[in-house]
């Protein structure tokens, strides 16, 4: 059999198996701990995968949160800056072409009482810069455009769209799920991207395993989030 769907998961590779087989049977400690060595060597682990990938996206390591997956950290960007940041700001735009995850989030947001813009996108997929430029207006909060659609292969201009955000005072956040481990992702250069998520098994790594970048201020301070679980 040939294996050709690998925009929807890949398979994990050996040495990723043969990275995770120890911490799954023997290193076992939960890191929060912190007070004995299995604590001590998982805390370890989860710091030495979270330096890699700062390394792979070129960016601080603290600002890399872990997820269950690319759907949690888009629901939990959606959601959270939103609800965060409702009393001052109520409109987001998204491309008419996200994936589901975004879609819906969305339309969630539009029944709470937010403004929600739909952008449409050309045959190609790819959004209109000043289509953008329009829909933005003293009320926008948070544009979320992905990076490469699943479907299609398209790629947006994302430097170009997240200077048109930045340059109108609103956060960025771009689902890079599609395009991590395709293309370079160079966040100190791409400097205007705020947020952006990814998710493990579309890069050969497991399932179940995601992560937010969450970019740190001009006052070296995160954006207010509103969490999706509490304690």
């Amino acid at each position: 059999m040939l294996y050709l769907d690998n925009s929807a998961t890949t398979k994990v590779l050996q040495e990723v198996y043969n990275e995770m087989i120890p911490y799954i049977c023997e290193y076992y400690g939960n890191p929060n701990s912190k007070y004995y060595e299995q604590a001590l060597t998982s805390k370890k682990a989860v710091d030495i995968a979270r330096e890699r990938i700062a390394k792979l996206l070129n960016c601080n390591s603290e600002e890399i949160v872990f997820t269950s997956g690319a759907s949690e950290s888009n629901n939990l960007i959606l959601k959270g800056y939103t609800h965060a940041n409702k009393g001052k700001k109520n409109h987001i735009i998204v491309s008419a072409i996200e994936h589901s995850c975004i879609i819906e989030t969305a339309k969630f947001l539009e029944n709470e009482g937010f403004e929600v813009t739909f952008l449409p996108v050309n045959k190609k997929g790819i959004i209109d810069l000043q289509d953008l430029e329009n829909a933005i207006n003293d009320k926008t909060l948070l544009v979320s455009i992905m990076w490469a659609n699943n479907e299609l292969g398209t790629i947006n201009d994302i430097e170009k769209i997240s200077e048109i955000c930045h340059k109108n005072g609103v956060k960025f956040h771009t689902d890079a799920t599609q395009f991590v481990g395709k293309g370079i992702v160079d966040l100190k250069k791409l400097n205007n991207i705020d947020l952006l998520t990814m998710s493990a098994h579309k890069i050969y790594g497991p399932k179940g395993i995601g992560l937010l970048f969450i970019k740190r201020d001009e006052c070296n301070l995160f954006p207010t989030i509103t969490p999706l679980i509490h304690g």
